[in-house]
């Protein structure tokens, strides 16, 4: 059957490939255990389901039977949240890609709620008190330590009695998951990296576990004058011999070849990649350098989330980034907004601007420094002057 990618106008319904994430309410692990694996070539770690998990698994599977023209592509359960990839061929028709995780995360909430009942709910142990409408929760967090969770009680008007609710999710629903994340794919290279990364999941989580301090966003750090935060192996840029990947969007197939040649040659020899990987070119470079294992450093200029959010909290590298950050050949660099107010780098990026165009026989009339594109060649200029510091 043939498929055609998702036209963006008509995002939620009919035929499409699609991502979702169900989030536990509190990321509270209710739904299974990490488990290191030892001595196996593939994986480094795997999710060993609890009886909730295991139910997820099953109503997940029947929604291939209750819709058709419904395919799951992959699916991983992780301790606390739920990932898939499911296909929506033509004959699911006008059913809602919205309407169905809806569908299934109440399904979700109802079946923890009876596993509750019944004694069954694995992963979180309440301690009562029957004087207070808040009860402690405590799991186990990923150090084996003691984590302790507050969490709204439902106290009954017959009796004083507390009713633990662990997915609570403080807007006065009892649900066991969040909204859900839902993705469009939007082309079969985003479709094969999706699908990889639902797959190592548990090995992504298990390198957060192993090597901490490669998955923790540090603010303010101060490269050539200039000042960013970072993740990864900081101590990547102390390599003497680096390499800037800046490469021209009008580089054919041939040419970006060669460039990737180029730099693998001299990664090869010690030298450290740095780009910012923003155009096809560039984005050659840094999966060349990634997939043989090199190290590389990588400018986002998107940045990081906000310090103090949620998001923050649980940012970590995307799933073509994850596994070497974990393995320390990965360093992100995102910039200050007061980067663009430095003299020396609105400078520099002038001057570099006035070379493209001098290149093309083209008049430079000055880009706005709001610009895109001045702000995408102002990120390559910083990754120059911080490998030339």
């Amino acid at each position: 059957m043939a498929f055609t990618w998702k036209d963006h106008k008509d995002i939620w319904k009919g035929e499409g490939i699609y991502f979702l994430t169900f989030n536990v309410n509190n990321r509270v692990p209710l739904l299974g255990k990490l488990r290191k694996l030892e001595n196996n070539s593939e994986h480094i770690a795997c999710v060993d389901a609890y009886d909730l998990g295991m139910e997820v698994y099953t109503e997940f599977r029947k929604l291939q039977v209750k819709y058709q023209g419904f395919q799951v592509i992959s699916k991983q359960i992780m301790p606390n949240h739920f990932h898939a990839v499911v296909w929506c061929h033509k004959e699911f028709g006008d059913n809602s890609i919205k309407m169905l995780a809806r569908g299934f995360s109440q399904a979700c909430s109802r079946i923890a709620r009876q596993l509750l009942a019944e004694g069954k709910l694995t992963g979180a142990v309440i301690e009562s008190s029957s004087n207070s409408r808040y009860n402690r929760l405590i799991t186990n967090n990923k150090n084996g330590s003691l984590l302790s969770k507050y969490v709204l009680l439902s106290v009954s008007a017959q009796s004083d009695c507390a009713i633990a609710n662990p997915y609570y999710c403080g807007n006065g629903a009892n649900t066991l998951f969040e909204t859900p994340y839902i993705r469009t794919l939007s082309h079969a290279g985003q479709l094969d990296r999706m699908v990889k990364y639902t797959h190592n999941n548990p090995d992504n989580l298990q390198r957060t576990i192993d090597t901490p301090q490669y998955y923790t966003i540090r603010r303010n750090l101060t490269y050539a004058g200039l000042h960013f935060d970072g993740m990864g192996k900081e101590r990547i840029l102390d390599y003497p011999d680096r390499q800037v990947i800046a490469l021209s969007r009008s580089l054919t197939k041939e040419q970006i070849d060669a460039e990737v040649t180029k730099a693998l040659r001299l990664a090869e020899s010690g030298t450290v990649t740095y780009t910012a990987a923003i155009n096809e070119g560039e984005k050659a470079v840094s999966k060349a350098i990634r997939e043989i294992g090199y190290p590389l450093v990588v400018m986002m200029l998107d940045g990081f989330p906000a310090e103090n959010t949620e998001a923050a909290r649980y940012f970590h590298p995307n799933g073509i980034y994850h596994q070497i950050c974990g393995e320390g050949r990965l360093m992100l660099l995102a910039p200050k907004p007061e980067n663009y107010s430095n003299p020396q780098l609105i400078e520099l990026t002038d001057q570099e601007l006035a070379r493209k165009a001098s290149e093309k026989k083209q008049q430079c009339s000055g880009i706005p420094h709001d610009s895109k594109r001045w702000l995408m060649i102002a990120g390559n200029v910083m990754l120059k002057m911080i490998s030339e510091n």
